[in-house]
């Protein structure tokens, strides 16, 4: 999924089908059961996409070359993460 980046959304702002496929869907941290499904649903992730595997409760991010998993090392917490991602 190639996205457009990132983008910080202006309060009643109209969104098109374009900003949503561009850049909320790249902005979300999508769901998935395994690392399978994910990579069949996700042919080209881009560096800084998050996901989330339920079936080992992993959160995961794509670092330019790899799934990696998401440690909180330094005490920070996932509160920092969806700081981080403008949530």
């Amino acid at each position: 999924m190639a996205g457009l980046g990132y983008r910080t959304f202006v309060s009643g702002e109209v969104l098109t089908a374009a900003n949503v496929n561009g850049y909320l869907m790249e902005q979300a941290i999508m769901v998935f059961a395994d690392a399978t499904a994910r990579d069949s649903a996700i042919a080209a992730p881009s560096e800084g996409m998050f996901v989330f595997l339920t079936g080992t409760d992993a959160l995961q991010y794509y670092d330019g070359a790899a799934w990696t998993p998401f440690t909180s090392g330094g005490g920070a917490g996932l509160q920092d993460v969806f700081f981080l991602m403008g949530a």
